[in-house]
């Protein structure tokens, strides 16, 4: 389908800004080559099937909510970082903690340090989230809790490391 004119006038204006002005030693063919590859790269994230599209989609169809994150271990059999989480209790958390996992942290590199980020930078921190359910392949429909993102609340005072770390390993061996 074309774009209508403003479409393309955005992905012009977005692609001379990420293009930025003509570098000393550039020539004008030079920052001519650059824009265009910008403005391609800009059109094919806007295509319904980029993955920034389909991130953004994912994100809007989260579940949020605010807890504190308890520890992180990696689970052998998926390569999953296991995430506990404090939050308050509910029907599905008489105990006050949920339990939620990354995605796969064998296969992207961009996972793994999301895992890592958790376990090293956030554990011990409030933090937003949000979590899309995924069913699992070759199930009957089961359904997994998947940690997409969140935003650092900052440190939950009341945290105790050891008491974050023994709830984790306990919630992650009851499975």
């Amino acid at each position: 389908m074309p774009l209508d004119t403003k479409e393309r006038n955005d992905i012009i204006l977005g692609a001379v800004s990420m293009t930025g002005p003509i570098a000393e030693g550039q020539t004008r063919s030079e920052w001519d080559s650059q824009l265009k590859e910008n403005a391609k790269s800009l059109a094919l994230m806007l295509n319904d099937n980029s993955d920034v599209a389909r991130t953004i989609n994912m994100l809007s169809e989260c579940k949020n909510f605010v807890g504190t994150i308890l520890g992180v271990q990696k689970e052998a059999s998926s390569t999953r970082g296991f995430v506990a989480i404090k939050t308050t209790e509910s029907k599905f958390a008489p105990d006050g903690i949920e339990t939620v996992r990354t995605e796969r942290t064998d296969s992207s590199a961009e996972v793994k340090a999301f895992a890592s980020r958790l376990r090293t930078e956030l554990t011990g921190h409030r933090v937003l989230m949000w979590v899309e359910m995924q069913e699992i392949k070759n199930s009957a429909g089961q359904k997994v809790r998947i940690l997409q993102h969140v935003q650092d609340l900052g440190p939950d005072p009341d945290f105790d490391p050891e008491e974050g770390k023994r709830i984790t390993i306990e919630k992650m061996t009851k499975k």
